[in-house]
């Protein structure tokens, strides 16, 4: 529930940054404030606490906000969240923004599984390939499983494409018994 919750957020924050041209920026902003509240226990504990009024959170977040300079945006947005009471939420509307900027500002990420590591040759053409595929700019996450024995996994989005040599002799293995 509170993942549907979280991207109801993110979309509406997506919009108005969309509006004010400042996706990137507002990126920034809840990345700085996610990295605060994740290195302060302090912090995170007394926005979790019941115990602690709520104005007295709102005061708290309103002079993190300015002392982190926070852009306009984000800093109406994090404190329209504490009064809202769903400051719990902001790790997680930050990574769906993150998707959702990616996805309107033409970013991809590929996670590419490979059965050795690649040389930075190999990463590149990869790249331009997926590049080319997706029509978006990718960004590389690769992963070394020798499981898979040769060729590459690769996953953007929601599509995957198994060139492994795994996949291949588990297809052929299912033809050969099956026929």
């Amino acid at each position: 529930m509170s993942a549907v919750i979280a991207r109801r957020y993110a979309l509406a924050l997506m919009n108005l940054a969309a509006k004010s041209e400042g996706i990137e920026e507002v990126a920034g902003g809840l990345d700085d404030l996610a990295e605060l509240l994740s290195e302060s226990d302090r912090l995170a504990a007394m926005f979790a606490s019941p115990d602690v009024p709520h104005a007295e959170k709102e005061r708290i977040v309103a002079t993190v906000l300015q002392r982190m300079q926070a852009p306009q945006l984000v800093d109406t947005f994090i404190r329209y969240l504490v009064h809202k009471r769903r400051i719990e939420l902001v790790d997680e509307i930050r990574r769906i923004y993150h998707e959702l900027a990616d996805e309107r500002l033409g970013f991809a990420q590929a996670q590419v599984t490979v059965a050795s590591s690649l040389s930075e040759g190999d990463e590149e053409r990869l790249r331009t390939l997926y590049e080319k595929i997706s029509g978006k700019k990718i960004t590389l996450a690769v992963t070394v499983d020798p499981s898979i024995i040769g060729g590459v996994v690769t996953k953007i989005g929601s599509t995957v494409w198994d060139g492994s040599l795994r996949n291949a002799l588990d297809t052929l293995q299912s033809e050969i018994s099956g026929g």
